[in-house]
């Protein structure tokens, strides 16, 4: 996302998450979330660990975030206007401990897709007591895309003594067309660009980077790993491409000599997809 455009997108999310405080604090969920029902539902959770490598194992559930209960009425306004869709939770955890005890949010794609995760955002920085000093104060985070999902937000936790209101704001397209023309730009022609009859894609982040290219029939793609944990690069035709594993600081290059898609993921980590469209 364009810096400028990402830091209005989270300053207006974090303006309207702190002004609601007194509200949503009582609606906030105590007992185990549920689902909103409207069908786009996604899971959330607090994991032990950082965006980069998380517990797979939730700590504090969240409650789904969709969209308001009241968002199906008839829409007014400006028509470009981006929906935002929220999640309002009580956790029991203190917000320092929240802060600093090496957790992150996690929201995922779906109920039936658990395994692809969409937002993530480590949980640190100040505790802002400018406000709400008498129960602990507020801590604003990012959340930030993940697998080219479009989602990107902001959590507003709220302390609350012992406990922690959690309310996690996520919307789809802030970067916009003017952002993606501005990013596009600005980016590297390194990774993920084709040269000649090879190309590279870099694994970094627990993340193939780019998630998706485009090659034409015969161009050779290596894969290294930047990251500090094993990978593999999987189709679900293993006939059509296995890595096996690699290890970090190491690559793999397949050549593809026919054309089609290949969709492919990471053995050892569910939430890791890519694609390569041959032609």
């Amino acid at each position: 996302m364009h810096a400028t455009g990402m830091r209005s997108a989270v300053t207006g999310l974090a303006i309207a998450g702190l002004f609601m405080l007194g509200g949503i604090g009582a609606a906030a969920q105590e007992a185990t979330p549920a689902a909103g029902g409207t069908g786009d539902d996604h899971p959330a959770h607090i994991h032990v660990g950082t965006c980069d490598n998380l517990d797979p194992n939730p700590t504090y559930p969240l409650t789904d975030v969709t969209l308001p209960p009241n968002a199906a009425g008839a829409a007014t306004g400006d028509a470009a206007a981006i929906p935002v869709e929220r999640s309002d939770t009580t956790v029991d955890a203190a917000l320092d401990k929240l802060q600093s005890g090496g957790y992150a949010i996690n929201v995922h794609k779906s109920a039936a897709d658990i395994g692809t995760y969409i937002a993530c955002g480590n949980l640190g920085g100040t505790i802002d007591t400018s406000m709400n000093a008498d129960q602990g104060g507020v801590l604003a985070v990012g959340l930030h895309e993940l697998n080219n999902s479009g989602h990107s937000g902001i959590a507003v936790l709220v302390a609350r003594g012992d406990k922690t209101d959690v309310h996690v704001y996520l919307a789809q397209g802030l970067m916009g067309a003017a952002g993606a023309a501005a990013a596009a730009s600005a980016a590297p022609a390194a990774a993920g660009t084709a040269t000649a009859n090879a190309t590279t894609v870099d694994i970094m982040n627990i993340a193939y980077n780019p998630a998706q290219i485009t090659i034409p029939v015969g161009t050779t793609v290596t894969w290294t790993n930047s990251d500090p944990v094993p990978h593999t690069v999987t189709a679900q035709d293993r006939s059509l491409l296995q890595s096996g594993t690699i290890d970090p600081g190491k690559s793999f290059s397949h050549t593809f000599d026919k054309a089609g898609t290949v969709d492919y993921f990471c053995e050892f980590h569910a939430n890791m997809h890519g694609t390569i469209v041959v032609q």
